[in-house]
């Protein structure tokens, strides 16, 4: 049995760590759980009840990225690749026991979803896309990589999401939306109308998305 490990020790890191450890879940992906792991000067540390040491890259080892910042989700992976290929081993698509995923719905690698989380039929999801509690993506939805739903943040039937993507809490794009990568919905939005790359929506209007964010 190989060790997962939770990339990342923040809030959202305890949250993946009740549902999938104490929740039992990675008992069903024949595993078992390592600890959680944060980076320091370049080198990743380990953490766990033993208490604080260098992680030994040499093992075998699977990984749920347990951050929510785009950003350091993105540090890790890249630091990894050093180490260990971007393949369902090293990181499993996990869902936490109330989580539903459809038998028609195809996902890439490392993605998440939290409690009550929600993909539907023939939906198609990329790699490393992080669906919070009560998060959903309906039927037929075509979808990218790197995209992160908070909570209840819901994507409607035919919509066509691309890369990089923030959704806020509640926010909703209706059926037949599509759009591109690197954009911010602001929470309690609801979308009508496509949007391209690199756009800020909030209070009902589409602008260019800030530096900042």
């Amino acid at each position: 049995m190989n060790k997962l490990y939770i990339l990342g020790n923040g809030g959202y890191a305890q949250e993946c760590f009740e549902q999938f450890v104490l929740g039992e879940v990675i008992n069903q992906y024949d595993k078992e759980f390592g600890g959680f792991l944060i980076l320091k000067n370049e080198k990743l540390m380990l953490i766990n009840d033993e208490g604080i040491d260098a992680f030994d890259y040499n093992i075998k080892a699977s990984f749920i990225l347990g951050t929510g910042h785009r950003k350091w989700r993105k540090v890790f992976l890249e630091h990894l690749d050093n180490f260990y290929p971007r393949n369902i081993y090293h990181y499993p698509n996990i869902a936490a026991n109330e989580a539903h995923l459809s038998q028609t719905s195809v996902l890439g690698i490392g993605n998440v979803l939290n409690c009550f989380a929600m993909t539907n039929a023939n939906a198609s999801i990329g790699d490393f896309n992080l669906l919070n509690c009560y998060a959903s993506v309906h039927h037929d939805v075509k979808m990218g990589s790197h995209n992160i739903f908070t909570t209840y943040a819901t994507v409607l039937g035919y919509c066509n999401i691309g890369d990089d993507n923030w959704l806020g809490n509640a926010v909703t794009i209706t059926s037949k939306t599509n759009i591109g990568n690197d954009n911010t919905l602001s929470s309690g939005e609801h979308l009508f109308e496509d949007m391209g790359d690199r756009q800020f929506f909030k209070h009902g209007i589409i602008t260019e998305k800030p530096e900042k964010l």
